[in-house]
């Protein structure tokens, strides 16, 4: 009986022994499937995240300006456009003057001639205007030798543009014309407001007129008088108070002293008169648009002032 039970005993134990061994045997088998898998799961995440290309897309200009989410002029930047002979360079002296007091950067682009652009010389330089205002911390004033620049054409966003021009009937133009200089018609400002159509070019063309009128209204915020200096200022420090606060101050300091002319137009035949007002027809039909439009606007403060 002792013997019996020793062996059934025995074999109990060994019995355990087995299945002990046979479970341990399954749960690593089963533990390093699993490792298995997890390896081959991250392995996959692996080769997942290096297939994987992470872009981060900016909209275009052109494709904010689609959604509306982007309006057609930066009122932080604007473009002073210089018309020859029309006192630009005292607009041009405020700005450098102010920049410091008005916490803004002044940029004076490479001197040019006011020639029509091609194509794409008027891409290239939309471009680098672009990748200056990039480059720098806005907002920012701008001032050159070039005619009106259609940003929009090439999906950019421009800048307020604000030009100053002067009255056509003027002395000079009454000594280029008393000395039959062939540069009567230099310093035309319909051409400047125009653009870089060939047509702008062209002396008296209702096109040419019709299209500085329609730029003025879509680009140019303000376009001064040299005529009326300080009702110019006063438009432009109302509409822009960040860029021209006190600009009549330092028009004070650097206003040119007053001089009385005759005005030389009364020297004058009547044939004489006739001719030059025909060459420049076009041109006191637009200085006399600008002159309402700048006038009415400060008549418009005015009343609302008054009230």
């Amino acid at each position: 009986m002792r013997l019996n039970r020793g062996l059934l005993t025995s074999a109990a134990v060994c019995l355990i022994v087995f299945f002990i061994v046979l479970s341990s045997k399954s749960t690593v088998e089963v533990a390093n499937g699993s490792e298995s898998g997890i390896e081959k799961h991250f392995a996959g995440e692996q080769e997942i995240r290096k297939s994987q290309t992470y872009r981060y897309v900016t909209p275009s200009l052109a494709e904010l300006g689609a959604r509306g989410n982007l309006p057609k002029t930066n009122k932080h930047i604007l473009m002073l456009t210089r018309i020859p002979g029309a006192g630009a360079e005292l607009l041009v002296l405020m700005l450098q003057r102010l920049q410091g007091y008005n916490a803004f950067k002044h940029i004076r682009l490479p001197p040019g001639d006011h020639e029509l652009l091609s194509p794409l010389q008027e891409e290239l330089l939309v471009e680098e205007i672009t990748n200056i205002i990039r480059q720098e911390a806005i907002p920012l004033t701008f001032d050159g030798d070039v005619r009106f620049l259609n940003f929009s054409k090439f999906g950019r966003q421009s800048p307020t543009f604000i030009s100053l021009v002067r009255n056509p009937i003027g002395v000079q133009n009454f000594q280029r014309y008393r000395e039959r200089r062939a540069n009567i018609l230099e310093g035309r400002a319909i051409p400047a407001f125009c653009g870089q159509d060939a047509r702008c070019t062209e002396v008296n063309n209702k096109w040419a007129l019709r299209r500085a009128k329609a730029n003025v209204v879509e680009s140019y915020r303000v376009v001064g008088l040299l005529d009326f200096m300080e009702q110019s200022i006063d438009v432009l420090e109302r509409t822009f108070p960040y860029f021209f606060r006190g600009a009549k101050h330092i028009y004070q300091e650097i206003r040119p002293r007053k001089k009385h002319f005759i005005n030389p137009i009364f020297a004058l035949n009547s044939r004489e008169k006739g001719i030059l007002f025909k060459l420049l027809e076009d041109e006191i039909e637009f200085y006399q648009w600008l002159k309402f439009r700048l006038l009415n606007e400060t008549s418009t403060y005015a009343d609302e002032n008054h009230y």
